[in-house]
């Protein structure tokens, strides 16, 4: 499926969110890059259930509204501003920050970050790292 001259795909996306993806880079075209996140960094990525974009408020606002949309089996989250990000929907609302969160990008296609869990036991908090992996991005001009 061709998106534009001005869209790259980095790998094949995940078959399970393929079509959800290209449907909605289809309809919003603000969107500069999509990943996969939320797996373990010592194993290859899977299935892809959380999806973080990186757009603006108003896309975020369009993705909350456009319940259509919604895939029950997908959590999508929206950077809003480069470090901001919020939930369009998904099961659990989540608001953070990217660099809370430590996020790198180790290659141009490799990020890992760290998340906060509780503890097993209920013994506190701990920082699990993990992987992200980028399915979509919007071609610059140098790719061109």
């Amino acid at each position: 499926m061709l998106l534009s001259c001005r869209t790259r795909v980095s790998t094949a996306p995940p078959r399970e969110v393929a079509g959800f993806l290209f449907l909605i880079l289809a309809i919003f075209l603000d969107m500069t890059s999509m990943w996969s996140i939320g797996h373990e960094p010592e194993t290859p990525c899977a299935a892809a259930r959380t999806l973080l974009a990186f757009a603006d408020q108003a896309t975020l606002r369009r993705l909350r509204a456009g319940e259509y949309l919604h895939e029950v089996q997908i959590e999508f989250l929206v950077v809003i501003d480069g470090d901001l990000f919020e939930s369009a929907w998904g099961p659990c609302k989540l608001s953070g920050s990217l660099a809370r969160w430590a996020w790198r990008q180790t290659t141009s296609q490799d990020a890992y970050y760290d998340e906060a869990r509780w503890a097993e036991g209920g013994g506190g908090v701990v920082r699990v790292r993990r992987h992200a992996r980028l399915i979509w991005e919007r071609a610059t001009a140098e790719m061109a």
